[in-house]
């Protein structure tokens, strides 16, 4: 699936939450409006019975092949990507196997970081997985050479690149994947944005510049929408979610504070965290305390860099 949509791209994620809540055609809906969307970025996917795809742009081209390498996985075949620039092979990178007839891989051309004087080439392989994972390379010219940047591996189809401020700068937009299944399943959780560039060969987290503000306002909103209205305060799955994203639209104290008043105390006995923030089987018996949703919640938010 390929999309300039908002919704499309970083949203499917959360929004496996809210159709969960708000029923499966919700979810439908928004995955037939994002293939409807048209991709701006010149883009290659492997197709089913190819050998291979290419595409290019601005003297760029991008190939994009399996074959067996031993040396790497000497049972499967691996995801190469090799990168021409005016005819001169300037960068391969290989991924990892994903075992599946008919590989995720995909690339594109995209302006990433203005910084240069090239465009950068966005680099997406599936590994497989019920949920997980998408792995996301970016291939960039720096003073050293051209270089293949690890931004990560995230939940989705790898269909992440978008332009949110309309500037011409394509920026890599996902979710907060720390909040999947930590409060309630996959489904049943919601997730705030997280926006990433590349410059100078190095991954750069942009997601609290203020130019974003309005994305996070409207991503929010989809939640909110997507959100049944008699289940959303007894979903700690989406509610934690909802409250970090309402922490970057500039609302966290007034949603936290909802939360502390229709938290139903009364039926949550509390589970046993690691005040730490690290595991409960390995963390030290004096920093074991049992916390109910709330505090719970507020401790993950402080821990994990959405203090309000």
């Amino acid at each position: 699936m390929r999309s300039g949509s908002f919704l499309g791209r970083a949203g499917l994620v959360g929004l496996m939450m809210t159709a969960a809540m708000a029923g499966a055609p919700g979810l439908a809906a928004a995955q037939e409006e994002a293939e409807e969307a048209a991709n701006p970025y010149p883009t290659t996917e492997f197709a089913e019975g190819a050998k291979e795809a290419t595409v290019s742009d601005s003297g760029i081209t991008v190939r994009v092949f399996q074959e067996r390498r031993p040396d790497i996985d000497p049972d499967d075949d691996v995801p190469v990507f090799q990168i021409t620039v005016d005819g001169k092979m300037v960068l391969e990178h290989v991924g990892s196997a994903s075992g599946i007839s008919v590989p995720g891989m995909s690339a594109s051309i995209a302006e990433i970081d203005p910084t240069n004087d090239s465009k950068e080439v966005y680099l997406s392989n599936y590994t497989g997985g019920a949920h997980c994972c998408s792995e996301v390379v970016i291939a960039e010219k720096t003073p050293a050479g051209w270089v293949a940047v690890e931004v990560g591996a995230f939940d989705g189809d790898g269909d992440f690149l978008q332009d949110l401020t309309g500037d011409g700068v394509a920026e890599i937009v996902t979710v907060d994947n720390r909040f999947l299944y930590t409060f309630d399943c996959y489904a049943c959780s919601a997730a705030p944005l997280v926006i990433r560039t590349v410059r100078d060969g190095k991954v750069v987290d942009i997601t609290t510049e203020s130019r974003f503000a309005k994305a996070h306002r409207e991503w929010l909103k989809q939640l909110e929408e997507g959100a049944d209205p008699d289940e959303r305060w007894k979903s700690p799955g989406f509610l934690a979610g909802w409250v970090a994203q309402s922490v970057r639209a500039g609302e966290g104290p007034q949603a936290f504070a909802a939360v502390v008043n229709k938290w139903d105390l009364k039926t949550d006995d509390g589970e046993e965290v690691c005040l730490t923030g690290g595991d409960v089987d390995s963390c030290a018996k004096g920093q074991l305390k049992v916390l109910k949703f709330p505090d719970r919640l507020k401790l993950f938010l402080d821990q994990n860099g959405y203090k309000f």
